[in-house]
């Protein structure tokens, strides 16, 4: 009984050190390593003190990640089925003043969801009253958990509530409650009536003239047209019409530059969904994308070609571009291989990764059908102008991993046809550059190139030679260096 009392005195003491500027950097240390001695009658005591509220709201933020490993990661390993004395506490830190406890209060509410213990229903709440609204960088995390603890109480009317109210401060947090929204609708379009309102709003701010407020929904609103419910809801709506007007509006104008690949990237959405009767319903939006694809701004070009790409990731959208679209993708493709070694560095890459996403087989593991195989080859030789991997070969030799990297998965996506792998078969030295070692320099695309040999080593297409030289290079492993023997001889001779 006299240790639990001292254990107890030296607790209250370390509580009263925490708010004294000069002892809190001290104090903390010495509480963190004792911190595993606590027994949980001493932890509950200290998340009652009010010592440690004030102590939160003065102190800097290395003390505060301090605390939150003292606080909240001892919680998480003693009370591992979840705690009321630590649902308590978050309580008391949410309704704090201050958005440093409040923070605070966030940090240990993500701490209980990140190791999948409950967040209580009323701290809940609470982040969304006063987390949602506040002006520092914690935003990233409440959208994060609220679109994931939301969904079970989104008809609750004081979840409504809390939603509408965060819809009258200001542009940024209203966008908050946006992506909050869609995020929830994505996996649960079930709520789709309850969330009308929301969604309301949100196209009353596409009716504005503020264009980066406009961008900034259209950004949030995207990712809805990539699921059934959410194409109907925007069809609904008239959203695809809707964007056409706002882009002639700004066509002619600095502002364009701004909405442009936020539309580019939602029709690119809707149109991979259901190519078929999206390119029916509305054709202008399919020409407009292609047409970007032909500005000689390298911004607007990638951001069509990524647009196209994510229609032909799917089999579905290869076939209805080959077989409705052939000539506009084939000047698309034929312009390709100029904007990769012409555009600014990063944009290369992802030029080649754009390329990859439209030869690439949907469902690479299973057999790939003779259709999608024909379409891919005819895609890629309308970007290389040639019936062998010349192309990619000049993309792997050049000495940026970025650009390396982007080359091998290429390659990866090609090889999965047979056609692909013929085409290496008849590229001279493209084999034998794959096998060098000595133009490996950054681990993580030797590494990838290990597993791009690793299927080419399983080919019946190469030569004798060439098989045992690629089964060799798998045998011998991704980083293997050969040995070098160095013989030194008596006297130096």
């Amino acid at each position: 009984m006299e240790d639990e009392v001292m254990e107890l005195n030296d607790l209250e003491e370390m509580m009263r050190k925490l708010t004294i500027k000069e002892r809190r950097a001290s104090t903390l240390y010495n509480l963190e390593l004792k911190i595993d001695t606590v027994n949980k009658d001493l932890y509950e005591v200290m998340l009652r003190a009010e010592n440690m509220l004030e102590f939160l709201a003065a102190a800097n933020s290395d003390q505060l990640s301090a605390a939150t490993r003292i606080i909240f990661r001892k919680g998480v390993a003693s009370f591992p089925q979840g705690s009321s004395a630590i649902d308590q506490f978050i309580e008391r830190c949410l309704s704090h003043p201050s958005d440093t406890v409040k923070e605070f209060g966030l940090r240990g509410a993500y701490t209980l969801w990140d190791a999948s213990l409950p967040v209580a229903t009323n701290n809940i709440h609470l982040i969304l009253k006063n987390c949602l609204p506040m002006a520092t960088g914690v935003s990233a995390t409440v959208i994060q958990m609220l679109a994931k603890l939301l969904p079970p109480l989104f008809t609750d009317p004081q979840v409504q509530a809390g939603l509408q109210a965060a819809l009258e401060c200001s542009d940024t947090i209203r966008c908050r409650v946006y992506d909050i929204v869609c995020q929830i609708l994505q996996q649960h379009p079930e709520h789709f009536p309850t969330a009308e309102p929301i969604l309301q709003r949100a196209l009353a701010d596409l009716d504005t003239n503020d264009v980066l407020l406009q961008t900034n929904v259209l950004e949030i609103l995207a990712p809805l047209v990539a699921t059934l419910d959410g194409f109907a809801y925007i069809e609904k709506v008239d959203l695809f019409n809707k964007l056409k007007t706002i882009l002639n509006s700004v066509a002619r104008t600095p502002f364009i530059r701004f909405i442009l690949p936020d539309a580019l990237r939602f029709y690119g959405n809707a149109a991979s969904l259901q190519p078929a009767i999206f390119f029916a319903r509305y054709p202008e939006a399919i020409d407009f994308i292609f047409e970007q694809g032909y500005t000689e701004d390298d911004t607007f070009s990638l951001i069509a070609y990524e647009s196209i790409a994510v229609v032909a990731a799917k089999d579905e959208g290869k076939i209805y571009l080959h077989n409705n679209l052939k000539d506009k993708m084939d000047k698309l493709l034929g312009a390709i291989k100029k904007l990769i070694h012409s555009s600014r560095d990063q944009c290369g890459p992802r030029f080649i990764d754009s390329l990859t996403n439209i030869i690439a087989a949907e469902n690479a593991d299973s057999t790939v059908n003779n259709q999608i195989s024909v379409i891919a080859r005819d895609f890629y030789e309308a970007a290389a102008g040639r019936s062998d991997l010349q192309m990619v070969m000049e993309l792997f030799v050049i000495p940026f991993s970025e650009v390396k990297m982007a080359s091998l998965k290429l390659l990866s996506a090609i090889i999965e046809y047979r056609w692909g792998q013929l085409y290496l078969k008849d590229t001279p030295c493209f084999i034998e550059g794959l096998l060098n070692r000595s133009l490996d320099s950054d681990a993580q695309v030797t590494r990838y190139k290990y597993e791009v040999i690793k299927k080419l080593a399983t080919s019946t297409v190469f030569d004798r030679f060439d098989i045992i030289a690629l089964q060799q290079y798998v045998s011998d492993g991704a980083f293997y260096k050969k040995a070098t023997v160095e013989v030194d001889f008596e006297g130096g001779q």
